[in-house]
C-alpha cells in the first residue's frame, strides 16, 4: 500500500509541476523513494544531475493548438485534391504536416532521452508501427474490396501492386520514378515520414552527445543542405522526383527538429512575438496557397521553403497559450478534426479521385468531406483509440511501471503532446 501511495503522489505531482510522466516512470522503475524530494522545490533526478546537458527541456505537455494545425493541414490537402478553386497551393498542407511531425517526434525522443538517458529504439519503432500501420491496413483492405468495381479498367494485379507499395511504405520513390501507385498516390507522404522515423532516433542519439551550439549548427546546416538538394534535383531530374522522394522532402522534417531543439532554450516567447510571428506566417501561407501552381519552379524552389518557415512560425506562436494563433487553433471544431486527421488523410484521396472525374468541385468537396469524416471517425473509435490505450500500457510495461486498474498510466508526456502523433 505504501508503494501504491507513493506512486499516486508522484503521478499527481507530475500534473502540477515540471516533472514529466516519463520521469515518474523512471523514478518508479528504479524504486526511488520520495525522501530525496527537496523541500519546497522541484524534484531533480540524481542521474540527470550528473548529465552535463539535457537534450531538451523535458516539459512537453498537451497543446490542443497542434491538433488544430493538423486539422488545417488536412483540410488544405483535401481541398486541393477536390480541385477547389482559389487554393491552387493546397498541396502545401503536406509541408505543414512535415514540419509538425519533425517537431513532435524530436520532442518525443528528447523527452525520453532526458528522462532515461537513452532511447528505447525497439519500443519507439513498435509504437510507430502500432500508430500508423493498422489504420492504413484497414483503408487498404477496403480499397482492395472496392477498387476493382470503381476502376474496372485497372487490372486486379495493378490494384494489389499499388496496395503493396502503400503498405510497405514505398510509395514515395515508386511514384517519383515509376508513377505508381495511382489511386493511392497520397500514401507517398506516409512513406516519407516512415523513412524519417526509421533514421531519426539514431540521429537524436548522436545529437544528444554534442554541445548545444554544435547541435543547432548541425541541424541548421542539414536544413540548408536538404533545401538546396531539393532544388538541385528539381533542376536536373524534374518535378516528380524532387517532390515525392524522401531525400528531397527531408527539409521540413529537419526544420521541425531544429525548432524542437532550439525553442526550449530561448526562454519564454512573449505574446507580442507570438502574435507577430502568427501574422507573418498567415500572410506567407495565404500568398503561397493562392498564388502557387503545381509543377512550377517558383513552387519548388522558394515557395515550399517559405511554407516550411511559416509552419515553424506558427509552432512558435502556438507555444504561447495566450496568442491569437493558439486560441484560434485550439477551438473545439479544429481540435476534433485534428484528432481524426490521420484517418481523414488516409480515406479522402480514393474518394476524391472517384468523384472529381464525374462531378464539379462544389459537389465533390462536400461528398468527399462527409465520406472521409465518417470513415475517419469510425477508424478512430474502432482502431486508433484502442491502440492508443494499448501503446500507453505497452510503454509503461517496457519501463517497468506497474499500474493498477483505474490508476493513471505513467507515459511520456511527449507521446500525447498533440494527442495523436
Amino acid at each position: 500500500m505504501r508503494g501504491l501511495y507513493k506512486r499516486r503522489i508522484l503521478i499527481k505531482y507530475a500534473s502540477y509541476s515540471c516533472i514529466t510522466y516519463s520521469e515518474v516512470g523512471f523514478i518508479l522503475s528504479h524504486r526511488f523513494s520520495v525522501g530525496w524530494w527537496p523541500s519546497g522545490g522541484t524534484p531533480t533526478l540524481a542521474r540527470r544531475q550528473s548529465r552535463t546537458e539535457c537534450l531538451l527541456e523535458p516539459s512537453l505537455r498537451y497543446n490542443p493548438a497542434l491538433n488544430g494545425l493538423r486539422a488545417i493541414a488536412a483540410m488544405l490537402v483535401i481541398a486541393d485534391h477536390c480541385r477547389v478553386p482559389g487554393l491552387s497551393g493546397g498541396y502545401f498542407g503536406v509541408d505543414l504536416f512535415f514540419v509538425l511531425s519533425g517537431y513532435l517526434i524530436t520532442r518525443l525522443l528528447a523527452e525520453e532521452f532526458s528522462a532515461r538517458g537513452s532511447v528505447d529504439l525497439p519500443g519507439f519503432y513498435l509504437r510507430r508501427i502500432l500508430r500508423l500501420t493498422p489504420p492504413l491496413m484497414l483503408m487498404l483492405a477496403a480499397y482492395l474490396a472496392l477498387a476493382p468495381s470503381l476502376w474496372p479498367w485497372y487490372s486486379l494485379k495493378a490494384h494489389v501492386r499499388d496496395a503493396a507499395l502503400a503498405g510497405f511504405y514505398l510509395s514515395d520513390y515508386a511514384h517519383a520514378y515509376w508513377l505508381r501507385p495511382t489511386m493511392l498516390l497520397h500514401t507517398w507522404s506516409l512513406a516519407v515520414e516512415e523513412h524519417f522515423y526509421l533514421i531519426w532516433p539514431l540521429a537524436v542519439l548522436l545529437l544528444a552527445r554534442v554541445p548545444f551550439r554544435r547541435r543547432i549548427a548541425w541541424l541548421a546546416g542539414l536544413y540548408l543542405l536538404a533545401t538546396a538538394w531539393r532544388s538541385i534535383e528539381y533542376l536536373h531530374l524534374g518535378w516528380d522526383i524532387a517532390y515525392f522522394s524522401f531525400d528531397t522532402r527531408l527539409s521540413g522534417l529537419v526544420l521541425g527538429a531544429l525548432l524542437a531543439t532550439g525553442l526550449p532554450h530561448v526562454g519564454r516567447v512573449s505574446q507580442e512575438t507570438a502574435d507577430g510571428a502568427g501574422i507573418i506566417a498567415c500572410v506567407i501561407l495565404a500568398t503561397c496557397l493562392t498564388m502557387s501552381s503545381w509543377g512550377t519552379p517558383s513552387a519548388m524552389v522558394w515557395m515550399m521553403t517559405l511554407v516550411e518557415l511559416a509552419a515553424a512560425a506558427i509552432l512558435i506562436a502556438a507555444s504561447v497559450e495566450s496568442s491569437w494563433v493558439s486560441k484560434l487553433l485550439s477551438t473545439p471544431p479544429l481540435v476534433g478534426i485534428g484528432l481524426i486527421s490521420y484517418g481523414l488523410y488516409l480515406w479522402h484521396y480514393p474518394a476524391a479521385v472517384f468523384f472529381r472525374t464525374q462531378l464539379p468541385w462544389y459537389q465533390t468537396w462536400p461528398l468527399v468531406l462527409v465520406f472521409a469524416l465518417t470513415a475517419a471517425t469510425a477508424s478512430y473509435i474502432l482502431v486508433e483509440r484502442p491502440l492508443q490505450r494499448y501503446r500507453r500500457g505497452l510503454t509503461a510495461r517496457r519501463r517497468g511501471v506497474r499500474v493498477s486498474d483505474g490508476e493513471p498510466i505513467a507515459v511520456p508526456v511527449g507521446a500525447v503532446a498533440s494527442r495523436r502523433l
